[in-house]
């Protein structure tokens, strides 16, 4: 018999340049050392049977990412992220456990957005506004390119180079605060939409669109990832459970 685990946990520090196929590796060994017993996929070529959200794009770290581990024993949720936690490298936080009862959708299905802050460095040697007037202008320039009906963009695929547009995969970019020189921006971006988007595609081309060079993306973050509650995709959303 099978029982699924649904594990919220932060990727930070040197594991956020580590590609996605590296974090199953770096997760196996991990669940190996912990002596989980992790159920093994079928076919000649088994492994542990681990089903990731989507990956990080590498430089961003992620606040609150999301797997299911299935396993063969039933075990207590806080057993199970207390024997991870112990054996877990730097930069691998075990946040939360909680089994998933047999009805609840897998997260290919139910995962619908990614909710990323955007970090904007003030380039003053561009710009003489005060602050009062750069937050301002940020919003001006967030209003106007969520106004466009079509973003058309280059897009690197494995099939070369094409043109996506952008604005059906954004949900909402929203001006947070602005601290220490930088402007906190939060971009929620739909991960379903013609596959996965990359935030830089999305925040180098509202930059491009505002004419100037007054600012640049110094770091970008994945607070979480959401399930659409209604359905509609663009109404009612929250966090993943």
């Amino acid at each position: 018999m099978s029982y699924t685990y649904r594990i919220k946990y932060k990727k930070k520090g040197s594991l956020k340049f580590i590609s996605h196929l590296d974090l199953n590796a770096l997760f196996s060994r991990t669940l190996r050392r912990a002596q989980m017993p992790v159920e093994l996929t079928q076919g000649y070529n088994t492994r542990f049977k681990v089903s990731f959200g989507p990956a990080l794009p590498l430089g961003i770290a992620g606040l609150q990412e999301i797997l299911d581990l299935f396993l063969t024993e039933e075990l207590e949720p806080e057993q199970i992220r207390e024997k991870i936690t112990s054996v877990a490298p730097t930069g691998l936080i075990i946040k939360k456990v909680q089994k998933v009862p047999e009805n609840y959708s897998s997260l290919t299905q139910s995962l619908c957005w990614a909710v990323y802050r955007v970090f904007l460095g003030l380039n003053r040697s561009h710009n003489n506004d005060n602050d009062g007037e750069c937050v301002e202008k940020i919003g001006i320039t967030i209003k106007s390119f969520l106004n466009h009906q079509n973003i058309l963009v280059e897009k690197q695929t494995k099939k070369g180079i094409r043109e996506v547009d952008l604005r059906p995969c954004i949900h909402n970019l929203e001006f947070l605060s602005w601290q220490d020189e930088k402007i906190i921006i939060r971009l929620t971006i739909d991960i379903q939409y013609k596959g996965s988007i990359n935030p830089y595609l999305v925040m180098n081309e509202f930059l491009k669109q505002s004419g100037n060079q007054r600012f640049t993306i110094s770091k970008v973050i994945r607070e979480k990832l959401m399930v659409d509650v209604d359905g509609k995709g663009k109404n009612k959303l929250e966090s993943a459970p």
